[in-house]
């Protein structure tokens, strides 16, 4: 155990995690902020920004809270009218609030493309002629209105933070074998009485604990930001009010508690299999500059294949198991059927770095 909290001592108190850490969660609050002076809206021909949107927005909602009928969306466009404000660069009703938008962009035809090409919505579609009742058929479940854009900004500020939690991954555990053949101490860890198996064990298990402790910090702090100021409604909705999908396919339907918890569980696994993978790498260099180089090259090869490529189509699925695309939350809207896919290639590709990791520094000559 004591060596245990050593090498995790070693690994948490590096300048670059330190340093690294800080700079994740200073842009992740930088990026939290920006999502919630984006919130917008209007009342009474009163005009909010920012938090003060968030809570009005939040406080309109409570009254239509629930399921969404055909005389509910009736009232909501009497209590609020519907968006007709255009202004040149943007491309929405400026004069929307979250009630009077949702039911715009389900049940009407109205649409913003520029200043000069728009529609005002003139009258509301009945639910059973839209996609929502499209929605409704295919689940057999009926349609219900929540606040959900602290959801909405939850997935965002999760992929820019699992991103960034990559990163300090790659930083973090590159150095862990590598490092010892850089400094010279591989002679003095392969005599000590504790003996080379324990000592590989005690690092990989190390490396594991500092990975799995940067996903859970980012999930922490990005769900307590939302809960605090966007509360936690909106898990009653679909996944399809999230990613803006054109048509509610497959991806556009899963109940949000199950969208969550695909995007938490793809971004977990993708930081684990990075760490499994840089830990190799490692094993495999004699310098923490080498090791991490190669680390970010394999890391963000994936990218550049994809671009080149034809992208998530067909057999480029296989690209979702990559690391750098596991923590982005939209890869499910190209693998909703088959999410556990990149999860088990990510496990297996694990086991098999970390076996290759053991065996290959195990049999280091110094």
């Amino acid at each position: 155990m004591k060596l245990y909290q050593m090498e995790l001592y070693k690994l948490c108190c590096r300048k670059i995690f330190i340093v690294g850490a800080a700079a994740v969660m200073a842009i992740i609050l930088l990026t939290f902020w920006v999502q919630v002076m984006d919130e917008e809206a209007t009342v009474d021909g009163v005009r909010y920004e920012g938090y003060q949107a968030v809570q009005v927005n939040r406080q309109i909602t409570e009254e239509f809270k629930g399921i969404l009928t055909d005389e509910k969306a009736a009232q909501i466009i009497e209590k609020y009218g519907f968006p007709e404000k255009v202004e040149k660069g943007w491309y929405y009703f400026r004069d929307t609030n979250f009630l009077n938008n949702f039911v715009t962009t389900y049940l009407t035809d109205a649409y913003v493309n520029n200043v000069d090409d728009y529609r005002v919505a003139s009258f509301l579609y009945p639910i059973a002629e839209s996609d929502l009742g499209a929605v409704r058929e295919i689940t057999g479940k009926e349609i219900v209105l929540e606040y959900y854009k602290g959801w909405e900004s939850f997935i965002i500020v999760h992929y820019v933070g699992m991103v960034l939690g990559s990163i300090l991954v790659i930083f973090t555990v590159s150095p862990l074998f590598a490092g010892e053949w850089q400094n010279r101490m591989l002679f003095l860890l392969f005599t000590t009485k504790e003996g080379k198996e324990k000592d590989i064990t005690i690092r990989i298990k190390a490396a594991f604990t500092v990975s799995f402790i940067i996903w859970m910090g980012i999930f922490l702090l990005d769900l307590l930001l939302c809960g605090i100021v966007y509360g936690l409604d909106g898990l009653d909705c679909y996944s399809g009010v999230l990613t803006y999908l054109s048509t509610w396919r497959s991806a556009g339907i899963i109940p949000m508690p199950s969208y969550i918890f695909m995007v938490l569980m793809l971004s977990f696994f993708g930081i684990l299999s990075l760490c499994a993978i840089t830990m190799c790498i490692s094993a495999l260099c004699k310098s923490s500059f080498h090791a991490v180089t190669m680390s970010a090259v394999c890391w963000g090869a994936p990218v550049l294949v994809a671009m080149f490529t034809n992208g998530f189509h067909g057999i480029g699925k296989l690209l979702t198991a990559a690391p750098v695309f596991m923590v982005i939350g939209e890869t499910i809207d190209f693998i909703d059927d088959i999410w556990l896919m990149p999860i088990g290639i990510a496990f297996f590709v694990s086991v098999f770095c970390v076996f290759r990791a053991y065996r290959k520094y195990r049999g280091q000559r110094f």
